[in-house]
């Protein structure tokens, strides 16, 4: 079984690689999408993070990596969406196909909690006081013990972000297509009762995908039914959200803040009058990343090769 690579990933974890494959089984891509080591068709492709921004940005690179991995067997990505132009190339190149949903969950969830605690205790206020070298106590600042958290999309992201949220004591909420249960969830809602739930939440955290149905999931009437007082978080995909929308929840006072990492489009156009608003944090979309994002990744990919090896089902399979 031929298992296709990138130079960088095998050179990065070529301990952990060695222990799995067999070195006669492994071709190695270079950064011109060709093949650098080893003979023959590969049937496993790993597509790791530099392949799929080289796909993404570099056409000569797209065509030969494309040409070098068409009719393989089992693609494993280490991006979890699959709404792109690159991603849906993949899928339709190979017999499987697999996402990394789930290997973000952590450095994600860390980023929803520091734009939470961020509001929580004011440190916007504590910031300017100190560039004004003013000492004045903050008597306004608060705990998240007994607060609301509402998760939109009950993934892996929204398992990692409800966890947290038990953690700092909070009553959490959220959303999901099918019933689940779950330790860190006080209530599961239908997605048809969505408002319902933002009407009870101190903190939104929107972990939507895109799909069809989840296009333009939070308009006005959304925003409308939050709290003045809730913070809207977005972690999912900016196609979920009416960009106009959020722009008057924002100045009218349908919410009182908001922190997105992703935007559409991206980057987000200069024009856009999100970049003008004191209450809202704008990140380019680099929640995911942390120092054990790739070692997930390449952990996951392993996972389902030897799944894939015993024709067992494969997680996030497409």
């Amino acid at each position: 079984m031929k298992i296709c690579i990138s130079e960088l990933t095998y050179n990065s974890f070529q301990e952990l690689l060695d222990e799995s494959l067999s070195l006669d089984d492994i071709l190695l891509v270079n950064r011109e999408g060709k093949l650098s080591r080893g003979e023959g068709h590969p049937e496993v492709v790993f597509v790791s993070y530099e392949i799929m921004f080289k796909i993404l940005r570099d056409p000569a690179y797209k065509e030969n990596f494309t040409q070098l991995i068409e009719g393989c067997k089992f693609i494993q990505s280490s991006w979890a969406g699959i709404e792109s132009e690159a991603a849906q190339a993949l899928i339709k190149i190979s017999d499987l196909f697999s996402h990394g949903g789930g290997v973000h969950a952590v450095t994600i969830g860390t980023y929803v909690f520091a734009q939470i605690l961020r509001k929580i205790k004011d440190i916007d206020a504590h910031i300017e006081l100190q560039k004004n070298k003013e000492w004045k106590q903050m008597t306004s600042v608060g705990e998240l013990t007994d607060m609301v958290l509402g998760v939109v999309g009950y993934g892996g992201i929204g398992q990692e972000v409800a966890r947290l949220g038990k953690a700092f004591r909070m009553e959490v909420l959220a959303t999901k297509r099918t019933p689940v249960s779950s330790d860190y969830l006080d209530r599961l809602y239908k997605p048809s009762d969505l408002n319902e739930m933002l009407s009870q939440c101190d903190f939104v955290i929107n972990c939507l995908p895109v799909t069809e149905e989840t296009l333009k999931t939070f308009s006005l009437e959304q925003f409308k039914a939050m709290k003045p007082s809730s913070m809207f978080i977005n972690v999912g995909r900016g196609e979920t959200v009416s960009e106009d929308d959020l722009c008057k929840a924002l100045t009218s006072g349908e919410i009182e803040c908001a922190a997105i990492d992703v935007t559409d489009p991206e980057p987000l156009d200069k024009s856009s009058p999100l970049w003008e608003l004191e209450n809202c944090f704008i990140t380019p979309h680099d929640s995911a990343w942390g120092p054990r994002a790739t070692d997930r990744a390449v952990e996951l990919f392993l996972l389902n090769l030897e799944r894939y090896r015993r024709g067992e089902k494969l997680h996030n399979s497409v």
